[in-house]
């Protein structure tokens, strides 16, 4: 069985008339979702002995010219839609020679490009099955089988994909090996068993062609001494919280690896020759989770993940948090845990080349007054300045902070309260370290479907995101809150945005993609 996965062009939105996206353009951040699949599957299909080939197709790194392909009017402008990578065209062969097209999809507003992409290729070769994944994939089966897809799986895939593969190889029925329900002429998937972390295999990085051209994080380049080839690991699947606005609770209870196999994986790591891990599960620390109670969900959870920073330490890698981390964890216990901030955040950058943390992202969410009444992991805005300015003791120059506006309450002196809280906090920065580089991430809330903001929600949309999707993003205000509408709260997200980061702006969220030469790129 020859099989082929691909990541689709990248999306991005312009107003009409304007050279710069709405939101950024960074294709050359390493991605897991295929590499893992593609592990995982493949351990399953050489234990039940079925010869599958896999291949794995990065669209987004190719060179080409931005293709437009759809415009809707949003407030009183019009935005523009184009897609960034290869041209489709450009994969006609790939499908022509392929049994199995996977295309993995976890965001809203790239829907449309992912379901243009899935038809052309059907269009190639119509035998071939395409199969899509990924988390707007599982909350929206039924359209995207609508709109280009044979089948579609939910949550984990490993082993679906794996059996899928198998069912289609032997000719034996699908329905008798998984879940499944049938949606038309399309085939929908279930989620089965949650995989065990300690049985996946680590992402098979040797379907990658090129694994130099990763060296950007999504996040503004790292200090010029980060050395490429990144990649993105994660050490957990599901979460504890619930936070209403987030799509991680989909992926289930909460499973990490224990340092033996996070070993083996950093090991597999090292030898393919990845010298930046960008740790993508913002939920690192979950394994010191309390229970009500106040007692420990799991008994050794802080010791071992002190035992793999040492472990990442050890073998010479840099990282970053790109996800975040529940940072409310280092109060743990009233004080500071200075220990696992050390751990966490250790750096040496005597030599050529950066060695340990560089940047850390943290999700403040909420800056109003009782901030765990609206999610329950935040701290109270004196508790995240203090452990903030611990940050900077222990040497982290770059921190990323992520707010969000367009609460249903938020009206004016609510957003500049917020505001005047990121100033102090920035302000509080600056006293600290002189070296520090703070930058904030101003969202805009959305509805990401599958989350529970969008089951209560979704009638206060002001659009069809059937019709457009692109609106499903933090770049975006896709619905008004009880005070301002939609497009003022887009406003008030550009107005905070320079307010913050002035000058920054277009090193973080600008576009990185194959034709903007490396030396041109500022650097933090």
């Amino acid at each position: 069985m020859r099989v082929t996965l691909l990541y689709a062009p990248y999306p991005g939105q312009s107003f009409r008339d304007e050279d710069t996206t709405i939101s950024p353009v960074r294709v050359r951040n390493p991605k897991s979702a295929l590499v893992t699949l593609a592990a995982g599957a493949r351990a399953y299909l050489r234990e039940w002995g079925v010869d599958a080939e896999f291949k794995i197709v990065d669209t987004q790194v190719d060179d080409g010219e931005p293709e437009h392909y759809a415009s809707f009017q949003y407030g009183p402008r019009t935005i523009d839609c184009h897609r960034y990578g290869g041209p489709f065209e450009a994969y006609a062969d790939e499908a022509r020679s392929a049994d199995i097209i996977g295309i993995s999809n976890n965001f809203t507003n790239s829907a449309r490009v992912v379901a243009d992409f899935a038809k052309f290729l059907k269009q190639v070769n119509p035998d071939a099955l395409i199969v899509g994944g990924g988390m707007d994939v599982t909350a929206r089966p039924e359209w995207y089988l609508a709109n280009g897809f044979d089948v579609v799986i939910q949550l984990e895939g490993e082993l679906t994909f794996a059996r899928l593969i198998q069912s289609r190889a032997t000719g034996q029925p699908i329905e008798g090996m998984v879940m499944t329900r049938r949606v038309g002429d399309g085939l929908v998937i279930m989620g089965g068993a949650q995989l065990n972390l300690a049985e996946l295999p680590p992402m098979a990085l040797d379907l990658i062609d090129d694994l130099s051209v990763y060296d950007d994080t999504g996040e503004g380049q790292p200090p010029m001494t980060v050395r490429a080839p990144f990649t993105c690991f994660e050490t957990s699947r599901g979460c504890y919280r619930t936070c209403s606005f987030c799509a991680t609770p989909m992926r289930g209870h909460y499973r990490y690896m224990k340092p033996d196999v996070v070993r083996r994986h950093f090991e597999y790591l090292k030898s393919m020759g990845i010298s930046n891990i960008l740790f993508q599960e913002d939920n690192t620390l979950s394994r010191i989770q309390r229970s009500g109670r106040g007692t420990l969900l799991h008994d050794s959870g802080r010791e071992d993940t002190l035992a793999i920073f040492r472990m990442a330490r050890e073998m010479g890698f840099s990282w970053e948090f790109a996800n975040g981390l529940e940072f409310g964890k280092f109060l743990d216990l009233g004080e500071v845990d200075r220990e696992l901030m050390e751990t966490l955040f250790w750096n040496d950058t005597s030599g050529d080349r950066w060695v340990g943390c560089y940047r850390v992202q943290i999700p403040l969410e909420y800056l109003g007054d009782e901030p765990t009444k609206k999610f329950n992991k935040l701290r109270p805005f004196q508790e995240q300045l203090q452990i903030v300015t611990s940050m900077l003791d222990l040497g982290v120059r770059y921190l990323t902070f992520n707010m969000l506006i367009g609460h249903d309450d938020d009206d004016m002196p609510m957003i500049d309260m917020y505001l005047d809280r990121c100033l102090q906090l920035k302000a509080r920065l600056n006293e600290a370290s002189t070296e520090a580089t703070s930058y904030f991430n101003v969202f805009n809330r959305t509805l990401l479907p599958g989350t529970a903001d969008f089951r209560k929600k979704s009638d206060r949309l002001s659009f069809n995101i059937e019709e457009t999707p692109e609106v499903i993003s933090v770049y975006l205000s896709p619905m008004p809150s009880s005070h301002l509408s939609y497009y003022e709260l887009f406003e008030q997200r550009l107005r905070l945005t320079e307010a913050l980061n002035g000058s920054l702006i277009d090193q973080y969220d600008g576009i990185y993609r194959p034709r903007v030469q490396k030396e041109s790129v500022p650097v933090v």
